[in-house]
């Protein structure tokens, strides 16, 4: 055992500063009863860094003692790697062990990427703008991870989700802009835009006035982590905190621990705020109006949006138990199976929309059909497992369960990586009569390949994608935000601004749109506002700002006032009363999808990312849009059930990717990246949160301050605006 479990075996605590600066010692230079003895002669249960460089100091490892070093406000993933992440209970799953103290909302490390460079014109600018469009992507997978078995229970249903029209084609070529140099900067300094150009390829540059350009869509900045584990730098983590997070009952030493939706402990209590007048701002004084002058010509266009698909607007019908005298264990667990039931019937309602697939025929039937006969079958994947000669599945439909065998000699076989657990795939092969299914075909539900081409818009329209603003923390990029808004009411360099500027109809806020309260250990001394009710008091007065001619949609992520658990019917209003006050913003649920002038843009705050680089070869949470593909083609939003993400009890799986966008919004990883698939363009928004403390010592390295400028007729990147210069820490 490790010095963390010996010492809490023995009832005593270790903060993680302490931990590093023993564990390397710990049973060569010193014994676990010399450490507690040291400890208890010095009256405490808790080993602090003082302690560790007292103790280290008398046992004549440091020439003198140390000042102890400041208190880490997170917690370091080092030494904690093989604690696992807490799960939602699930019916089909061995339910987790009760939680010990070191388990709770902790961070896992990541790594950068580098980025591709592109030299540019010098220019003083502080804003930039360049324009084009990426390329089409392809995706391979050359390894296989781990993987746990699945569950045998599963699915039906229905649904009203839409996430856009089938077969709809909505490629338009963007013009490619020619380089020219930017001229007459204002004379306050707020920067100009630099010149832009599309190449041939039509990948979208990013430009900033004092770097060479930066191509994202080959290559961006990004949050990689080790051993696939990711809880967006900070929640439902794993980790240890300080004494601060403990409270003693009876003489024992418990943990501050909230419980989130269904009972799953999800975070520490929130630190107690000192008593006292507040000494932040809430932006109560931030005012600005639009320039005087200044043409919107989006104001003369007509509003042309619908919501297709909102959580708030699924009537569930309450799961049916055997009698009133029925556990509340028996209703989850019966709302679980209708939960699947109806992942099952989606997806095979989606999956027989592919001409290829053949004949389908249930598992339960296969007995009675011939062994020379191909037929199809369809089902959930409750497990996978690579063998010597091949890949085996263990696959469910309502009829029943078989194994199914594909040869790796067979170049369908390559899809065993794609394939998460839980996630509905089609099969085409032979029965051996035995309860195997030897295929030697594998339908993924994918994304068709060609989209019918939508009618042109009179006029260009375009709409602005945010994410992860995380206002309340120190760490938020508040005056590159302010700058943004200056830009939006009419501040501009020159005329490439204004013209997008004015024709700038949508805004969408895909989550995390605060930094919320007692997320992770430790948060209080990273929060600029350290109270919930006033960092939405905070974006209100934000978003007030916006030009009324701009309709915002706005939707909760993990840190917001929200259902924890997937998918998120939208805000507490309780706590985030103030934006229901924006006259022109609508609350969205998470997921949602919005048609904007005929285009379906499905807004995702992005969770799922996090199992897709959990089970998926070669995938990093600093390339989302990778793993944004990865969900496209299994057409659900989050297929593996208990793992890192948290899915509620609903009786019907409203994270279907039922039909197919036009374009694909995410966020959570606070790295901005796209790319194409098959017609659908797939964006990850980044962030408005600079390097925080804890992401410094996990080396995880934002991309933020970055505003993406859709072309709404094309679904498609018409320029990305750079205010990363006014943030702070970047």
């Amino acid at each position: 055992m490790g010095l963390v479990e010996d010492l809490l075996a023995n009832k005593y605590l270790i903060t993680p500063p302490a931990y590093y600066l023993l564990a390397d010692y710990y049973k060569e230079a010193f014994t676990l009863a010399e450490l507690i003895k040291f400890a208890k002669s010095r009256g405490t249960f808790v080993i602090d860094s003082t302690i560790a460089n007292d103790f280290l100091h008398e046992k004549g490892m440091f020439s003198s003692p140390l000042e102890a070093p400041p208190e880490k406000t997170a917690v370091e993933p080092g030494p904690f790697e093989d604690v696992k992440s807490l799960e939602t209970p699930s019916p089909a799953k061995n339910p987790p062990e009760p939680a010990s103290p070191v388990e709770m909302s902790g961070q896992n490390a990541v790594s950068s990427e580098s980025v591709t460079e592109t030299p540019v014109l010098e220019s003083q600018s502080q804003t930039s703008i360049s324009t084009g469009e990426p390329s089409e992507m392809a995706i391979e997978s050359t390894s296989s991870p781990e993987l746990k078995p699945g569950k045998s229970t599963f699915p039906e249903g229905k649904s009203f989700v839409s996430t856009g029209t089938p077969g709809v084609k909505g490629d338009v070529e963007v013009s490619t802009g020619v380089r020219e140099a930017a001229q007459n900067p204002p004379e306050d300094g707020s920067g100009e835009v630099l010149p832009v150009e599309s190449g041939e390829s039509g990948d979208v540059l990013v430009a900033d006035a004092s770097e060479p350009v930066t191509d994202d869509s080959s290559d961006a900045s990004a949050d990689s982590l080790p051993n696939g584990d990711y809880s967006n730098g900070y929640s439902n983590g794993n980790g240890y905190a300080d004494s601060e997070e403990y409270y003693e009952e009876n003489g024992e030493v418990k943990p501050k621990i909230v419980y989130g939706d269904y009972g799953v402990p999800i975070a520490y209590v929130e630190e107690e705020v000192p008593e006292g007048e507040k000494s932040y701002s809430t932006y109560s004084d931030l005012v600005i109006t639009p320039r005087e002058g200044f043409h919107y010509r989006a104001k003369e266009i007509p509003d042309d949006w619908e919501m297709v698909f909102d959580v708030k607007n699924v009537k569930f019908e309450a799961p049916k138990v055997k009698n009133a005298a029925s556990k509340e264990g028996e209703i989850i667990i019966k709302a679980y199976i209708d939960y699947f039931k109806s992942r099952l019937k989606k997806m095979r309602r989606i999956l027989r929309e592919n001409p290829e697939l053949g004949s389908v025929i249930d598992i339960g039937k296969l007995g009675y059909i011939g062994r020379d006969e191909e037929v199809t079958i369809i089902g959930l994947i409750n497990s996978k497992r690579e063998t010597s000669k091949g890949y085996m599945f263990e696959v469910e439909d309502s009829t029943g369960i078989i194994k199914v065998f594909i040869n790796r000699n067979n170049e369908e076989s390559k899809k065993f990586f794609q394939i998460m657990p839980d996630s509905v795939i089609g099969f085409r092969g032979r029965y051996s009569g035995r309860n195997i299914f030897f295929a030697n075909k594998i339908f993924l539900p994918d994304v068709p390949k060609y989209k019918r081409e939508k009618p042109p818009l009179e006029e260009k329209v375009y709409a602005v994608l945010l994410s992860d603003i995380h206002v309340g923390s120190n760490k938020f990029c508040e005056k590159a935000f302010e700058k943004f808004l200056e830009w939006l009411n009419g501040e501009v360099n020159n005329r490439k601004e204004e013209e997008l500027v004015s024709r700038i109809k949508y805004m969408i806020l895909d989550g995390d749109v605060v930094d919320g309260v007692g997320i992770y250990p430790g948060q209080y001394n990273e929060l600029a506002i350290p109270d919930i009710f006033d960092q939405y008091e905070a974006l209100y007065n934000l978003l007030r700002n916006v030009p009324d001619h701009i309709t915002m949609f706005i939707g909760p992520g993990n840190h917001d006032a929200a259902r924890t658990a997937l998918p998120q019917p939208g805000f507490y209003e309780e706590y985030a009363r103030p934006l229901f006050k924006l006259k022109n913003a609508v609350m969205i649920s998470n997921p949602a999808v919005v048609r904007l002038h005929g285009r379906d843009f499905l807004i995702f705050h992005g969770r799922g990312i996090e199992d897709v680089v959990n089970f998926i070869p070669n995938r990093s949470h600093h390339r989302p849009a990778e793993a944004s593909v990865d969900l496209l083609k299994l057409r659900h939003l989050a297929p593996t059930f208990g793992e890192k993400v948290p899915i509620a009890p609903d009786p019907e799986d409203t994270l279907v990717i039922e039909s197919v966008p036009d374009l694909f919004q995410t966020g959570h990883v606070h790295v901005m990246e796209y790319k194409i698939y098959n017609g659908v363009f797939v964006i990850n928004a980044g962030t408005w949160q600079a390097q925080t403390e804890f992401q410094k010592m996990v080396n995880i390295v934002p991309t933020p301050a970055r505003v993406p400028i859709i072309d709404v007729e094309t679904a498609r990147l018409r320029a990305v605006v750079s205010f990363d210069r006014f943030c702070e820490g970047v």
